[in-house]
């Protein structure tokens, strides 16, 4: 006998099979599962199964990858099958819009496949669509549940038992080329067929053409308790089909073998146990290749016992449900909605109705009708009205008048959703007589209800107003209860504020004036309170105070209360309307200004007194020079103070410069990995001369271990050394000056303290504030912008750390303490090299180009650059130094950006189109500092930027680079 092809079978089988690996990959698919999922063979084999087969991600509640992944772990670890619930596991499906998910429900069993050694090798995972099927559930349950769920069954019986046939039919259809095959495939291909049909749920068994049977899985052995070779051909019948089907059975079979058609039959079979379970048999005849006979017939049975309980149940719920159907009283029918082309209804046809249906309606023979066929002048309100449940699933209840049929009806219309669309359900009766008992009723009381309508639309618009107006309203009567309050009024006040009944009862009220008048600060007085005065005369109050809510914490607010009272036709006071409008925002808004307002005056008046203090020297010097009297000693002497003040007025301004990049955020960290002890090293440094000019006794502690820290040196420095600044500024001389370090867990602190002058308790809050400085004396004797602090707070900040102060008080010094994460197990920075003291060896003599509007900056700067061995040409209007420049052919200009009718950037601009100066080194000098000035400058063609007052060591060390690097081409 030839062998099947069996893996032709499994991929011509109709149920979705798919093989899964130990590790959960996919290793193989049949056919019917690739159609079902939407899939090929090629995207999905050797793939994790729920890497192909993902949740929807737009569906938080999507459990299908939990609980098939618990269903395969299960199967694993007990090694026996595991059928699962129905589960909802969305398929992405690809269209030409892209990827996108669909909403699917399937029934999935899993079942191990055991390798020679008797471990789980793979697993099979055979799976039902039943999408439609619960749907179909959905629908029932809201027409009727009970009914539906047992019909919802019996379809996905019946879906498992047509798959069964189509499985079997593609099996059978299916020609294999087995005798091709050498015997170790053919080995290897029946131990697949045999370890797949052992999985499946179904009992597999092949006779040949005489009906000897020659395979059966072990789920027939389970079930029968009845091994291949205890099986006689010709009693299987006799031995297991219940005697009630038997001879329909050996009927159907004789006509299959006499025509060689499939076989198919519905008996029951006995288990092992005595127990009849109905089965769904079919097979089909496998023919010879060659001579066209039969060979084998493969066959399956499918339990389909619970199918057929459930049928019976079926028949019995719908027995009952008919007869509810045709007794009730109210017509009912089921009617299936028309639209024209612009999708509005325009008509609908009845497929099912009642027997009530004609006596409350009057139409006869209406099924397969439309409406407008039985009703042409039926109004279109109807159709509106269920065309919206067909379109929308929104039931509605409603009364209304059909005209066309002279009746009144009382109407409930709900969707019901079916295979071939959605149709409406419609269950109504005949109120005409109640609706014209109750018209003449009607026509009496219009007037009244009328009247009542419209005191009541008064009335709304009234509490309308007053909810939705933005500030508290109170109503009271003339005792001062509250008869009306609106939502800001509790808002004000809190949700659980006294229910007031009398004015005495006021003093649970608690306010205070706030008006700067002589009672600003005191507590208001129960009979103080706007309504109380309003009720004894008072017209038109208005009031500043600030009240405390009853929420829980209590709140404070500040408003202005108005108010005026009510008053009958005779004049006499019956009660208060008072508003509350809260201002608390406006006061601190007000509070606010009028601070910064005062704190702007300050800085001006301290910024021109430490302006004015470096210029009072250089304006002396400047007029002992003119004296021409100095000698050289003296001249020394006065350049030195020159340049102290002038190195002055630029920290100043760099100082200036420096918070407002930090605070607009334009500081660039450059961050390195370096230990904390350099920054304290560094700071210490830089502050020494301020110290020892002081005579401060300065203590200096730091841990053996290193503390590693990721930021900027010189930023981090700045921040220690402006600590380190203001301790040894504001502590007498001969004061003590301690800096800190320590490491803690995963932080470094760096803390500066001193004996000085201390901080009030009231400044300590504001301290970091920008331009906060604390009470001074006329003579600024430790100047300062008040800018300091504030920089070393956003500095601190901006390397992810914090910094905090400390004071007892006035005269009991400080402690500043600086926090920054700890980067631990990290290699430090190697120190940043000290610039070379003194200036390089000019290479050569330059021809220099300086341009600036300003004569005398522009004179001493080309006194300085001579001075260094240069060629100076000296030009004041960008136009005259473009024609200089082109007969000069300069080495290096030097330009001023702040030029009259062009700017320096232009200038350079032109001067790199010349083919005379395109080469020549363009140097700006400015008196805009900022990054973005620079950045700007490079960008017209500058290659190097100076910011006033330029720093003649460093213009130096750039010309005499120059000057090499021109000797050298």
């Amino acid at each position: 006998m030839p062998e099947p092809d069996f893996k032709a079978l499994f991929d011509a089988t109709p149920s979705p099979y798919m093989v899964l690996d130990a590790d959960l990959r996919i290793a193989a698919v049949n056919r019917a599962y690739l159609q079902a999922t939407g899939t090929a063979s090629d995207q999905i084999i050797g793939r994790d199964i729920f890497d192909v087969f993902p949740d929807n991600p737009d569906d938080p509640t999507a459990s299908g990858v939990r609980n098939l992944r618990a269903s395969l772990l299960r199967v694993l670890q007990n090694r026996c099958a595991d059928t699962m619930a129905i589960q909802k596991y969305d398929i992405r499906i690809y269209g030409p819009d892209g990827a996108r998910f669909e909403e699917r429900y399937w029934s999935p069993v899993n079942t191990p496949v055991f390798d020679g050694a008797g471990n789980v090798g793979h697993i099979i995972h055979r799976v039902e669509d039943v999408t439609d099927f619960v749907r179909a559930r959905e629908r029932g349950d809201r027409m009727a549940l009970a009914i539906h769920d047992q019909a919802l069954e019996i379809e996905i019986a019946n879906r498992r038992l047509r798959e069964a046939n189509d499985e079997l039919e593609q099996r059978v259809a299916a020609r294999t080329a087995a005798q091709h095959r050498t015997e170790k495939q053919l080995r290897a291909s029946e131990l697949r067929f045999r370890t797949m049909a052992d999985s499946i749920p179904q009992l597999v068994w092949i006779v040949d053409a005489a009906g000897a049977a020659v395979y059966v899985n072990r789920q027939w052995s389970a079930y029968t308790g009845v091994a291949l070779d205890d099986t006689v051909p010709g009693d299987i019948a006799q031995a297991f089909v219940h005697p009630d089907e038997r001879a329909l059975t050996d009927a159907a079979w004789t006509r299959a073998r006499e025509d060689g058609t499939g076989f198919g039959a519905e008996h029951r079979l006995r288990s092992a146990t005595g127990e009849y379970r109905w089965f769904l048999v079919r097979a089909e005849p496998y023919r010879d290749p060659d001579s066209g006979e039969i060979a084998l017939w493969f066959g399956t049975s499918t339990d389909v016992h619970d199918r057929k309980l459930a049928e019976a149940g079926l028949r019995k719920s719908e027995a009952r449900y008919r007869s509810l159907f045709e007794s009730i009283d109210q017509g009912f029918c089921i009617i299936d909605m028309k639209f024209d082309a612009d999708g509005r209804p325009c008509d609908y046809v009845f497929c099912e109705l009642n027997p009530s249906f004609q006596a409350q309606t009057g139409l006869v023979d209406a099924v397969g009708k439309s409406m407008r066929e039985l009703a042409p002048a039926h109004e279109s309100h109807w159709f509106d009205i269920y065309g919206r449940v067909a379109l929308t699933g929104e039931p509605v209840r409603f009364e209304n008048e059909a005209k066309a049929l002279d009746r009144w009806y009382d109407v409930f219309a709900s969707r019901i959703d079916e295979e071939d669309g959605a149709r409406v359900a419609i269950l109504f009766s005949d109120i005409t007589r109640q609706k014209r008992m109750t018209e003449t009723l009607r026509r009496s009381e219009e007037a009244a209800i009328e009247a009542a309508r419209r005191a009541d639309v008064e009335r709304q618009k009234l509490d309308a107003l007053l909810q939705a107006a933005p500030v508290g309203i109170v109503v009271s009567d003339t005792d001062g209860a509250i008869l009306l309050a609106n939502a800001a009024h509790r808002q004000l006040w809190g949700t659980a504020h006294p229910e007031t009944k009398a004015v005495a009862q006021f003093g649970a009220w608690r306010g205070w004036w706030a008006d700067h008048s002589e009672r600003h600060g005191r507590q208001v007085a129960a009979h103080e309170w706007t309504t109380a005065r309003i009720l004894a005369g008072e017209e038109h109050p208005r009031d500043l105070v600030t009240i405390e809510s009853f929420d829980e914490p209590p709140v404070r607010r500040t408003v202005l209360i108005t108010g005026a009272p009510v008053k009958d036709s005779d004049g006499a006071i019956t009660g208060s309307v008072v508003a509350q409008m809260d201002i608390s925002d406006r006061i601190r808004a007000e509070d606010a200004l009028r601070e910064a307002d005062r704190r702007k005056d300050e800085f001006l008046a301290m910024l021109a007194h430490e302006l004015r203090n470096p210029l009072a020297p250089i304006a002396a010097a400047a007029d002992l020079l003119a004296l021409g009297r100095a000698d050289a000693a003296r001249i020394r002497q006065t350049s030195s103070i020159i340049a102290r003040q002038v190195r002055h007025m630029t920290g100043l301004v760099d100082d200036l410069l420096d918070v407002s990049r930090v605070t607009r955020g334009l500081v660039k960290l450059d961050r390195t990995v370096l230990d904390a002890k350099r920054i304290v090293t560094e700071a210490v440094e830089q502050v020494r001369p301020l110290i020892e000019m002081r005579r401060h006794r300065l203590v200096v502690e730091t841990p053996p271990e290193a503390g590693f820290v990721a930021g900027d040196v010189k930023r981090l420095v700045q921040v220690i050394a402006n600590l380190l600044n203001n301790a040894a500024k504001f502590t007498p001389e001969g004061g003590e000056i301690g800096l800190g370090m320590d490491v803690d867990g995963s932080h470094v602190r760096i803390a500066v303290t001193d004996n000085g002058i201390g901080i009030a308790p009231a400044l300590q809050a504001s301290v970091f504030d920008l331009f906060t400085q604390a009470d001074r004396a006329s003579d600024r004797s430790q100047g300062g912008l008040g800018i300091g602090l504030a920089l070393v707070k956003s500095l601190v900040e901006l390397h992810g750390g914090h910094v905090a102060v400390h004071s007892e008080g006035i005269g009991k010094g400080s402690r500043f303490v600086v926090c920054l994460p700890r980067a631990d197990g990290a290699v430090p920075a190697a120190s940043a090299g000290l610039p070379t003291a003194g200036f390089a060896a000019s290479g050569r003599v330059l021809k220099v180009l300086v341009v600036d509007d300003n004569v005398d900056a522009a004179q001493m700067l080309g006194m300085v650059i001579e001075e260094l061995g240069h060629d100076v040409v000296i030009e004041h209007h960008p136009r005259r130094a473009i024609d200089r420049a082109l007969a000069c052919r300069p080495d290096v200009c030097v330009l001023d950006i702040g030029l009259p009718d062009m700017d320096g950037n232009e200038l350079a601009r032109l001067l790199r189109r010349q083919a005379a100066t395109a080469s020549s080194t363009l140097i700006a000098v400015t008196g805009y500092g900022q990054e973005q000035d620079r950045d700007t400058a490079l960008a017209a063609g500058f290659d190097h930027h100076f910011a006033k007052p330029v720093d003649s060591g460093q213009l130096a060390r750039l010309l005499a680079e120059i000057g090499k690097t021109a000797r050298q081409a």
